[in-house]
């Protein structure tokens, strides 16, 4: 294994927060689906919830170039009803939050123990995948608050700058 137990721990509860992230967003879509807003929840189920395995593929696939075996962490299940659509973007938010502050510690940490790889593609990661969906996140929740929920609904793709829709 080429990294300190350290940044081999972060990585793999890192790659398991990106599953949980999933199963938070896929509750998100759910939720949005139930409540008829079936536009929103296409463009999150499809292009946020589905997003978050193949970066879980990101971590494990960086683990096995390093010679370290990636492991399956248990993940949580999520069964809030939420109907707001400014409260369902700020969880959607607080997720990436989430995700950043564990990344941002596994590149605090890589650098102290010389895992040069592990930091920078800790810092690729935030720079070419995570900070986007950051920054949607962000975009909808101004959408939410200044749209009526049926525009929102109807208009969701061309509020919808930051990832690929």
């Amino acid at each position: 294994m080429h990294m300190s137990i350290d940044s081999y721990n972060k990585m793999n509860t890192i790659m398991a927060a990106c599953f949980d992230a999933n199963a938070v967003v896929d509750n998100l879509a759910y939720n949005l689906d139930y409540h008829y807003f079936n536009e929103i929840a296409e463009v999150v189920h499809l292009h946020v919830a589905h997003v978050m395995p193949e970066w879980a593929d990101l971590f494990s696939e960086e683990l096995l170039m390093l010679s370290a075996r990636p492991v399956r962490k248990n993940i949580n299940g999520y069964e809030q009803e939420i109907s707001n659509l400014t409260e369902i973007f700020n969880v959607l938010l607080e997720t990436f939050l989430s995700l950043k502050q564990q990344v941002k510690e596994l590149i605090e940490s890589a650098d102290m123990d010389g895992d040069d790889e592990i930091r920078i593609f800790g810092e690729e990661f935030l720079k070419n995948h995570l900070e986007k969906f950051i920054k949607q996140a962000e975009e909808w929740i101004n959408a939410s608050s200044v749209l009526s929920p049926a525009e929102m609904n109807i208009h969701i793709k061309q509020y919808t700058h930051f990832i690929a829709c």
